[in-house]
């Protein structure tokens, strides 16, 4: 009830998700069935915010038997969703079972209670080929995030089907423009210039991804359809911006990644040897340098870094996440402070796509790919939908012939 929100957001406030201290003001509940949230100023993210998964609402009786925020599953579970927790069926590291809901309040159109299947048995299998040859044998009915390597395996299977996952993520290389020759504009905009993002997306992501012309997936509020291509890939023109650098010969230097594979991030050795291969062509010496995320995130900060590669994924449905901390440019700042404000949102995406256009210009972030990693489903499952944030709905899946 209204009182369980209310204690959720009180105990969230200990928390640095999302500013929420910083934000509110209160929340009080008049009644059992309503929340009253009053913020120290205009936060257009806020419902956004809201929906993530981060505000899922947990038992008041749960929360206080525990220790931490996430008090273990099998001790303390319960919420409103279509399945409940077997009792006992949280095995750390290896498996979740889930029985419906009895309880559920959601029905389909046709007014028959939700979820449809009795349960769902959900396994850790890390290695990527055992889940799909788990697949493959039908001991398993769903694979979440499929590899640019088994794709074509599961293609080839005719009892299986790839669903791609709308993309909520963007890569990018990342420039230290405070040093030379990374200063000038031409250099930034050479650099760019080179990636062959094309050939890239079907050497390490399989196709299941397509280049960025902005910061911004496509969907997301604040995307400006009409920029086809962040730069045209030309090695000539880049050439010769070097050539107009003082740079006719190039110069050598330094591109790091972090090793940690994530959903935008395949291969991100591949990836990265591919752009120094590219960056070769014009005369850019690359050397490859792998390092642990937290290491590259300080050095970053620390301003020693030439070159990275590096990633956003939206962890709600805003672009706020994708702007954060990429320019201390005065001007760009004051524009996200008021889309951050602004309520309208027609108005507020304008704002972004200003922003956009300014990065095309200075050039401080080189968009790459935004992934779009396939589920893979046997397709006796029909009703699973892929969902690009929060994660995808059990309740309207059936199983079929």
């Amino acid at each position: 009830d209204a009182s369980a929100v209310v204690f959720n957001f009180e105990r969230g406030r200990a928390f640095a998700r999302f500013d929420l201290a910083r934000l509110l003001a209160s929340v009080e509940a008049p009644d059992p069935a309503t929340v009253v949230v009053t913020l120290r100023s205009p936060y257009a993210p806020f419902l956004a915010t809201l929906a993530s998964g981060s505000f899922g609402i947990v038992n008041p009786a749960c929360s206080r038997r525990g220790a931490s925020w996430t008090t273990p599953a099998s001790r303390c579970a319960q919420g409103s969703g279509p399945f409940r927790i077997e009792p006992g069926g949280w095995r750390s590291g290896d498996s979740v079972t889930l029985l419906r809901n009895a309880d559920y309040w959601a029905r389909d159109a046709d007014g028959r209670a939700l979820p449809y299947v009795d349960g769902l048995i959900f396994r850790a299998l890390r290695d990527e080929s055992t889940r799909i040859a788990e697949l493959r044998s039908a001991a398993v009915d769903v694979a979440l995030d499929v590899g640019p390597a088994s794709g074509p395996l599961v293609r080839a299977d005719p009892n299986l089907a790839l669903r791609p996952r709308p993309s909520a993520d963007v890569s990018f290389i990342g420039i230290g423009s405070a040093a030379r020759p990374f200063d000038m504009p031409e250099v930034r905009r050479a650099i760019a210039m080179a990636i062959d993002r094309s050939a890239i997306v079907q050497t390490a992501y399989g196709g299941d991804a397509q280049a960025a012309s902005q910061l911004v997936p496509p969907g997301l509020l604040g995307y400006d359809d009409t920029i086809v291509d962040f730069t045209r890939y030309d090695t000539a023109a880049a050439k010769k911006l070097l050539a107009e650098a003082g740079l006719p010969s190039g110069f050598a230097t330094e591109l790091r990644y972090a090793t940690t594979v994530t959903r935008a991030l395949p291969d991100p050795k591949r990836i990265a040897e591919a752009i120094a291969a590219d960056l070769a062509k014009i005369g850019i010496t690359v050397t490859v340098r792998a390092t642990d995320a937290t290491s590259l995130a300080v050095d970053i900060r620390a301003g020693v870094v030439p070159l990275w590669i590096g990633e956003r994924t939206a962890e709600r449905a805003d672009p706020e996440d994708f702007f954060a901390d990429v320019s201390a440019d005065p001007v760009v700042v004051e524009l996200l402070r008021r889309a951050r404000s602004e309520s309208d949102q027609s108005r507020r995406a304008e704002l972004y796509k200003q922003v956009t256009k300014m990065f095309g210009q200075s050039i401080l972030r080189v968009p790459l790919f935004h992934a779009s990693p396939p589920l893979a489903i046997t397709r006796r499952v029909p009703g699973l939908i892929p969902q690009p944030i929060v994660g995808e709905s059990f309740a309207t899946v059936w199983i079929g012939r």
